[in-house]
This record gives structure tokens, sequence and C-alpha cells, in this order.
């Protein structure tokens, strides 16, 4: 209902010109309430579309209304990321549970672990107490009187206060020199202003045509490379990729009858040799390079089957020279796939078991590299030195291992000189950490040895190492 107040100077409505003691129904609905000495009648206007009252009937009828346990405060279009099917799904389940209020108590159950140990606690601290009572019983000490460790409240509260001087405060001041000034005077004239202007735009302009010209020069150069590029056809990429697959089905049909060899063939005398069999030689891989070299190590690529990479260096180590690493594949046997020179000979080498490009070698003067065979550069990308680490003796074998949590490429590696070392390749740089440091086990009289004297015989040598699948 609206509600209209009428101030005293004003003509009230004429069903409220009379004074009223009570509130009075009009015939058409409104009520009129009566006014006081401060407040004016009031008349209550009753809007045309208000509910008129309800009979007997409609009051004594029921209406059901059905509770829920659902709390309707509850998001019920819930989208998670699901991690198997990688796409956002919408969730039907809803936590329907709201907390309106949460205490932490200070109860334990009486069958609780928590309770259990509460009561061993209390009752050594009760049994302490009782040996201590019988301990100054026995010795004749008479018991304290403000010792409250018997009592339930076990307070024994002592305040102590004390005050300190406070340091007094000193100021500190000193002169210094001013700094040398100097005095400069000059007059700009109208014509001063108008030279300098004309020599910094004849500036500008030689500095323009210097650049145009040497831009000019530039992309002759590089028109004259480019028709080059195009002319020489024959050392352009394509024709090179070109080339290499006709080499190799040149040599597949070269060595035709060796692959039908490596496929089917078998020795029927094999049969009566018990424990035996026979080997046949089939391809022969050398390269020019690897000559007077001995084949120190080798490893077939995880990835390609066909793919396997030789490492060439030198077990005379009176005479010690370069190093070679090669990439051998059975589809051309007759010329490597990639080759690496190393400035000491390469004693071990290995795979990444994922990224088939990337190839840990370890070199005769302790140092451990990784190069990457899809690279043309004759350079490993990593390569430790004396300021990261490296080994001081030759490194007999390296090992990839699986991913750290931080997703970064790592390998181990051995060495005569005693360590057993984690590389782990950061962003330029190996990093390493020595895993463990193999030692000697003294006899029953080196126990007498000095620590100087141990740590300069006590270091034994590993050649080798594995680690385990599972």
């Amino acid at each position: 209902s609206l509600v209209f107040a009428m101030p005293a100077k004003q003509k009230a409505p004429r069903q409220a010109e009379e004074a009223v003691d009570e509130a009075l129904d009009t015939s058409d609905g409104n009520v009129i309430l009566p006014g006081s000495e401060w407040e004016p009648p009031k008349m209550v206007i009753k809007p045309p579309d208000q509910v008129q009252r309800l009979t007997e009937k409609d009051l004594n009828e029921e209406h059901t209304r059905v509770l829920k346990a659902d709390n309707p405060q509850a998001p019920d279009n819930l989208a998670r990321f699901n991690h198997k099917e990688k796409l956002y799904k919408f969730d039907p389940t809803v936590d329907q549970t709201a907390i309106t209020l949460s205490l932490e108590g200070l109860l334990l159950h009486v069958e609780s672990d928590d309770l259990k140990r509460q009561k061993v606690t209390e009752d050594m601290e009760k049994e302490a107490i009782l040996k201590e009572a019988e301990r100054k019983k026995a010795e004749g000490v008479e018991a304290d009187a403000d010792d409250a460790r018997g009592l339930r409240n076990q307070f024994n509260f002592s305040e102590r206060a004390s005050q300190t001087l406070n340091p007094g405060t000193r100021d500190r001041s000193t002169i210094t020199e001013p700094p040398a000034s100097v005095e400069y005077a000059a007059i700009a004239t109208q014509w001063e202003i108008y030279d300098s202007y004309m020599e910094d735009q004849e500036r500008q302009k030689q500095a323009k045509e210097k650049s145009k010209a040497k831009k000019s020069a530039d992309e002759k150069a590089d028109e004259k490379h480019n028709a080059d590029e195009s002319d020489d056809v024959v050392h352009s990429e394509p024709v090179g990729n070109a080339a290499k697959i006709l080499e190799r089905m040149v040599n597949q049909n070269a060595f035709d009858d060796i692959t039908q060899d490596f496929k089917y063939w078998e020795d029927a005398s094999d049969i009566y040799r018990e424990g035996e069999g026979t080997l046949l030689p089939l391809w022969k891989f050398q390269a020019e390079k690897a000559k007077r070299k001995h084949v120190t190590s080798i490893k077939w690529n995880p990835s390609y089957d066909d793919m396997f990479a030789v490492g060439y260096g030198s077990y005379d180590f009176m005479k010690q020279g370069s190093g070679l690493i090669c990439g051998f594949s059975l589809k051309n046997p007759s010329f490597p796939e990639f080759s690496f020179t190393t400035e000491t000979g390469v004693m071990c080498l290995d795979w990444h078991p994922t990224h088939n490009s990337l190839l840990c070698v370890g070199l005769y003067d302790g140092t451990v590299c990784v190069f990457d065979v899809h690279q043309t550069k004759n350079l490993p990308i990593f390569q430790s030195t004396v300021k990261t680490g490296k080994h001081t003796d030759p490194v007999w074998e390296v090992c990839w291992q699986e991913e750290d949590l931080a997703k970064n490429l790592n390998f181990f590696s051995v060495s005569s000189d005693g360590r057993v070392t984690l590389w782990t390749l950061a962003k330029n740089h190996l990093e390493y950490s020595d895993v463990m440091t193999l030692k000697l086990l003294g006899s029953a009289g080196a126990e007498a040895q000095t620590d100087d004297e141990a740590s300069l015989c006590g270091l034994a040598g590993g050649c080798c190492f594995d680690f385990n699948k599972q």
C-alpha cells in the first residue's frame, strides 16, 4: 500500500476533513489513519491490483513444500580439466556440504593413539616426580614448599626485570673544500646559430650518402652471391640429398648378396657342431681418417636399427693422438654418415635413449663432451673443462640417465681417477656433481697412516659401471 502524508497548509481529502480518533475504512477501500499533535492524518490508498481479503476456505488450504538437503549456493556448472582426454569436461558431482561453524576441539577419543601416548607421558612424569621425591627423602632434603610440580596446575612463575643504560647519541661533522668551478661566457649571435645549423645539416647529408652507398654495395654482393648459388646447381642442397639417396641405392645393389646372407644364410653343418656355430663376415666399415687408430667403443642407435657409432682412439698410452667419431649405416657401408674429430682419443660413447641425435663421449684426457649429429660443425655442443670439474684420468664409460624433475638431460661417467660423476646439460654449459668416490680398502696396518697419505694412495680407478633398470 502507498502512504501519503498531507501537510497542514494543504487541503486534505474529503474523508480526512473531520478529525478521527481511530482508523476508518472508506467506501473505495482506502483507510484513514488518525493524526496526532505532531503529525497530520494519513490516508492509506489501496492499489487497484492488490489482492482481496482471503476467505476462510483460502486460509485453511494447505500448501505443501518439500525441503531438500541441497546447498542453494553450490555451483551446478563446474568444468574440470581431464588430463586423460586433454580437454575440459563438466563435472556432475557437486559438493552440497555447507559448513556454518568449525571449531578444533581439545577432546581425545578413549581408544585413540594420541590419548594412549598422552597417558604414557603423564605416567612417566608421575614416576619421575615420585623418584625425585624419594631421592630427596633418602638424602634428607626437605621438600620445597614452593614446588608446584605435584599440583594439578603446575606453574612456578617468578618475575625478573632489569634496566639497561642506553648509550648516548653522538654528532659528528666535517668541513670539505668546495669543488673547483670554471666560469665560461660566450655570445650567441644569429649568424653563429645559422652557421652551426647549416654544418649539422651538411653532416647528416654526408652520413646518409655513406649509408646508401654501403647498402647498395651489400645488395650487389648479395645479388652476386645468390646468382652464383643459383648457377651452381651441382653443389646445392637438393642435389646433395638426391646424391645421397642414389649412393645408397648403388650400395644396396652392389652389396645385395651380403644383404641376402644377412637375412637368410644358415650353415647346415651347425647341427653337427654341438655348442658351436659358424661366424660369417658380412660388411666391412672403414674410413680414411681412422687409419692407424684403435676401435675403442661401438654403440648402436636405439631409434635407428641400421645405424651405429664408432669411437677411435689408442690403447698405446705412450703414443696418444687425436680421436675420431664415425657414424655408419648398413644402408651405405662404403662411407660414414657423419664424423667428428677430437683433440685426444675417444675411449667410450653412448646414444641418448629418446633424443636419438645426442651422443655423449668420454676422452682420454678426462674430458666429456656431447655431440649433436644433426649439426654440420665439427664442434661439441657441450664440453667439460678444468673449471667445470673434468676428470684427471681417462674416462672409461659414459651412460645416459632419465631426465630429472626439471626435465634436464644428464649422464654419468666413471674414470680411473676414482670419481663417478653426474653431468647435467644446463643452458650453455655442463654442471657436474660427484656421486661417489671409489677408494681402496686399507689393510690392518694401514690405520696408522695419516690423512694425507690416504688421500694420495687410497683412490681406486673405475673402469665400468651399470644401473639397475628397475
